[in-house]
């Protein structure tokens, strides 16, 4: 290998870093703004991990083994998001309901 395609698989294994690192953070942010009741653009979230699973699909079969840990990692807070967002659709659903049943009563 020679020293400039080393120096660019270095440089896109830590661009490829830097984006999975970029994309955990924006997810944390996600899931404490939705634990303050505020509204999630998933759309850019996942856009943005489309982008990072070409990135890993182009950048061969180690590339997923050299970030397994970072990987899990924002594996692990997309799980958090998805239960965080599924309990406040919960809890919207029962809220609909409780009005619905004050606003137009059973006879």
């Amino acid at each position: 290998m020679t020293a400039a395609v080393a120096s660019d698989n270095t440089l896109g294994e830590s661009a490829l870093g830097r984006s999975i690192a970029d994309l955990h953070r924006e997810i944390i942010a996600a899931v404490d703004s939705a634990n303050d009741g505020q509204l999630i653009d998933l759309e850019v979230i996942a856009l943005r991990i489309t982008v990072l699973c070409d990135a890993l699909g182009g950048a061969g079969k180690d590339a997923a083994g050299a970030w397994a840990k970072e990987l899990r990692d924002l594996s692990t807070a997309l799980a958090v998001l998805d239960t965080i967002l599924r309990k406040q659709n919960v809890h919207v659903q029962l809220n609909i309901e409780h009005l619905r049943k004050h606003i137009m009563p059973i006879e």
